[in-house]
């Protein structure tokens, strides 16, 4: 019998049929009920601009989801690890994705947010991004700083299109409950919807105006 995240990857096969098998990914991997929701939201949004905080079999995934669905768009995934950049990246090419995503080597630096210094991607590898449509925040790890994610939203909100969506991953945990929770109180016309994934996840959605 096939358990529950069996069942999700086989409909993701089936919706998308991948000319090469994607790999599975490792416990840190967005998980499968995750990666079938964001290829929907793909679907739905056909955003011109994806991106990743974190790398990984999601940016594989998400890739595919623009190839097949015919979006003239891209993915953009933010990766401080070096090791891990070099593996996401050499599986976007290996997978003939290069011409949709780019894995982006950025290291952590310090970010002033609110009073506060905290470290997350190095600007220099997304500064360039605008236009974002939906941002997948699944980085930095939980335990390289206290509320790790956080920086995405205050950093990255400028980048966002009206209607966007944020997804964070792992919202189970309590950090991200709070990660959230700082984001709603300081943009309060985005709507927050809480979805039963194995990991939890937050969907936070832009209004139809421009983002604020």
């Amino acid at each position: 019998m096939q358990t529950e995240d069996e069942q999700f990857l086989v409909r993701l096969e089936q919706i998308l049929q991948p000319p090469v098998p994607i790999p599975p990914g490792d416990g840190w991997a967005a998980a499968p009920d995750l990666l079938l929701y964001l290829v929907e939201q793909t679907r739905f949004r056909r955003p011109s601009l994806v991106i990743e905080a974190g790398s990984g079999t999601s940016t594989l995934w998400l890739a595919t989801a623009m190839r097949a669905f015919g979006i003239p768009g891209r993915v953009v995934s933010l990766e401080h690890d070096a090791g891990y950049h070099e593996r996401s990246a050499g599986e976007v090419e290996r997978l003939g994705l290069g011409d949709i995503a780019q894995v982006r080597l950025a290291p952590l630096e310090q970010h002033t947010l609110h009073g506060e210094s905290r470290p997350w991607y190095a600007q220099s590898a997304w500064k360039d991004l605008n236009g974002c449509g939906l941002l997948l925040v699944d980085g930095p790890p939980g335990l390289t700083t206290p509320l790790a994610r956080y920086p995405a939203v205050p950093l990255l909100a400028g980048a966002l299109t009206p209607n966007a969506v944020v997804v964070l991953d792992d919202y189970d945990r309590d950090e991200e409950k709070a990660i959230v929770a700082r984001w709603a109180e300081q943009h309060p016309t985005w709507t927050l919807e809480r979805l039963a994934h194995r990991k939890g996840t937050a969907a936070l959605r832009l209004p139809d105006t421009a983002p604020g």
